[in-house]
């Protein structure tokens, strides 16, 4: 039942966001927008700004929808100009105890030392690939059979992504699969004006992209390959041992009178906590700095919101923003989302046990 007809229109295979969300909706994109008050775009997704000479060179940027891997390229670079290289690398165990280092040293340090050295050296190749990997279940298969599908489908739904309807390991194992490699990858991009050299006709210029993808709540910061995600959940399970848990970051936006509210409604997980819910996850949201200030991280985080809630049926919004980064940090509290109090505290976590952990009760 998740079929619907839908004619492409565009460069590659980007499928123009306003028509996936206008399919099988009562609500076209337009009233979500007013709705969700989000006058950056119009009712067809196109940036809203007065850049004048820009403008009269260049069709407006769009917000699309990737659906095939030749859409990927342009979001990647986006991805590392955004964020610096070494966000995809892994903690190392030099910070680690000699007891730390003797129990599992010796498994992990060759694993994650060899992934840091293959990151760093082609780092564009890394995220295309964690990219590709991440949306894999919805490829559109090279064009076979894209006339009949209805992108923002939810693929596993809540009532079945919950460890309390699992009925054992593997029928859960097999979910946290098919999430890994069902991500929604929304980008704000236009066609490349053809008179540029080092460009080729039918090229997309992307300037802002967000991820949405589904992710066990027990606080843990994704990599960009699904298979480290599963080994770290493996390992961690195995260790009988974990840092201690920091007391919970008290929020001090006074928008949120409910904060109570939501953080009790969140899942209480550990590390070593078998089969935690998957729930929606938002991740990497970048923005080009050149068109920052103008409102579009904002309105792709509600939009995410929208499709969470109104699209998947899911009750609450999960993500990972850096403490330091004020910027990230204040959109985040400004739309609504509290700090749950947890972090990913394995011992070889390192720095990224100092990663906040949001989440945000949607509809609210």
């Amino acid at each position: 039942n998740n079929l619907h007809h839908h004619k492409k229109s565009c460069a590659l295979n980007l499928v123009p966001f306003s028509e996936a969300w206008n399919e099988n909706e009562q609500q076209p994109f337009s009233a979500l927008l007013d709705k969700l008050e989000c006058s950056s775009f119009n009712s067809e997704g196109m940036l809203i700004h007065s850049s004048s000479s820009d403008e009269e060179e260049n069709k407006p940027y769009q917000l699309y929808l990737a659906t095939d891997v030749d859409d990927l390229p342009p979001i990647t670079q986006l991805t590392l100009d955004v964020f610096d290289a070494t966000a995809i690398t892994l903690s190392t165990t030099t910070d680690w105890s000699a007891f730390e280092q003797a129990m599992v040293g010796a498994v992990v340090e060759p694993v994650f030392g060899m992934y840091n050295a293959y990151a760093h050296a082609v780092a564009y190749t890394e995220v295309l690939s964690g990219l590709r990997k991440r949306m894999r279940n919805r490829i559109s298969n090279n064009g076979n059979d894209v006339e009949e599908y209805y992108w923002l489908a939810p693929l596993v739904v809540p009532d079945t992504s919950s460890s309390n309807t699992s009925n054992n390991k593997e029928g859960t194992i097999r979910l946290e699969d098919i999430a890994a490699r069902s991500s929604l990858i929304l980008a704000l991009a236009r066609p490349v004006i053809k008179s540029s050299p080092s460009k080729n006709e039918g090229e997309m210029e992307v300037v802002a992209s967000v991820e949405l993808r589904l992710q066990p709540t027990d606080a843990k910061i994704p990599f960009s390959q699904p298979w480290l995600d599963k080994f770290e959940r493996k390992l961690a399970r195995l260790i009988p041992f974990a840092k201690e848990e920091p007391s919970p970051i008290t929020t001090t936006n006074k928008s949120l009178p409910d904060t109570t509210k939501r953080i009790a409604d969140t899942p209480t997980t550990t590390p070593s906590s078998k089969s935690p819910p998957l729930r929606p996850y938002l991740c990497n949201l970048c923005v080009s700095p050149s068109l920052r200030s103008l409102g579009i991280g904002r309105a792709l985080c509600r939009i995410v919101e929208a499709v969470a809630q109104d699209k998947w049926g899911y009750s609450h919004l999960y993500l990972h923003v850096d403490p330091t980064n004020d910027a990230a940090r204040g959109l985040y509290e400004k739309e609504g989302y509290v700090d749950v109090g947890r972090r990913w505290n394995v011992v070889w976590a390192g720095g990224a046990s100092g990663i906040s952990y949001y989440v945000k009760r949607l509809g609210k």
